[in-house]
């Protein structure tokens, strides 16, 4: 991985991931739940002739992914991918579902690697 793409990991971890898993007073940093993968453009089907690692798509969960759904200043609307009651947040790539329960979180974007790019990662 070039310098690009770990100045560009920093920056998504100082800007995301850090302060959405402050579990209470600033400066207190939890632990990170999820996953990642690496992927092309097209996360569905994609062409054959397309690259196949030219994104890191990121997955968070538990704990962290419930701080920044709860941090994100934006109004909660029903799901429809989902369609069972649970609610998103969307703020420009970034997605935060809580389920329909209450009880867990999931926030999914992804790095453009070719660009400091954060993009939309879900898949509906």
């Amino acid at each position: 991985m070039n310098k690009l793409a770990f100045r560009l990991l920093a920056t998504v971890f100082a800007l995301f991931l850090l302060p959405a898993g402050m579990t209470g007073a600033a400066g207190q940093a939890g632990a990170l739940q999820g996953e990642y993968e690496f992927h092309g453009r097209t996360r569905v089907d994609p062409p054959p002739d397309e690259a196949r690692d030219t994104h890191l798509g990121l997955v968070l969960e538990g704990t962290v992914a419930r701080d920044l759904y709860r941090r994100l200043r934006v109004r909660a609307v029903r799901d429809a991918c989902l369609d069972d009651g649970s609610r998103s947040k969307t703020h420009g790539p970034l997605r935060c579902t809580e389920t329909a329960n209450g009880r867990s979180w999931r926030c999914e974007f992804a790095i453009q690697l070719d660009k400091p790019l954060l993009v939309a990662d879900g898949v509906c």
